[in-house]
């Protein structure tokens, strides 16, 4: 392993400003520009000399610390801790299956049943009027309901 002399204050201060600006960026990346620059840096100054002139020539070559950074992967999102059995349960999960087994496949067929004893004739039209509204209820909410859940889950 060979050890770079110390770098000039000029240089130290912007491998810390570029640590700084790395700071959003994935641990890993940002350990490793810091070292890739860190070592760039220390290779041009050894061929042109240590001095604060050459110092500046060599931030100069490597440009603005933001640009670098800017260039560095994001680092990844920490995972969101998996709910509590039973925490943060919403209505639709709990309707949407009762609506699924029971209703959703009853409503339409009533509904369609109503519709044809109406066009027949044959019944009490009362009756078959209130089922038709009773039927068309539950198909209008659930897919509502639907709607709305879909949609929370395109959300934010």
């Amino acid at each position: 392993m060979t050890t770079t002399p110390d770098l000039p204050p000029i240089v130290d201060a912007y491998l810390a400003d570029l640590d700084r600006a790395l700071a959003s960026a994935d641990p890993r990346e940002r350990a490793e520009t810091v070292a890739a620059v860190r070592e760039h840096a220390a290779e041009s100054l050894a061929r042109h000399g240590w001095d604060d002139a050459s110092a500046r020539r060599v931030l100069d070559e490597l440009g603005p610390v933001d640009a670098i950074a800017a260039e560095a992967t994001p680092a990844p999102a920490p995972a969101a801790p998996a709910p509590a059995p039973g925490a943060n349960v919403e209505a639709t999960d709990v309707v949407l299956p009762i609506l699924a087994v029971v209703v959703w496949p009853l409503a339409p067929v009533t509904l369609v049943w109503a519709i044809l004893r109406l066009r027949s004739g044959v019944g009490h039209r009362r009756l078959q009027w209130l089922t038709i509204v009773l039927s068309a209820i539950p198909v209008a909410v659930g897919i509502v309901l639907v709607l709305l859940h879909n949609l929370s889950l395109l959300g934010p």
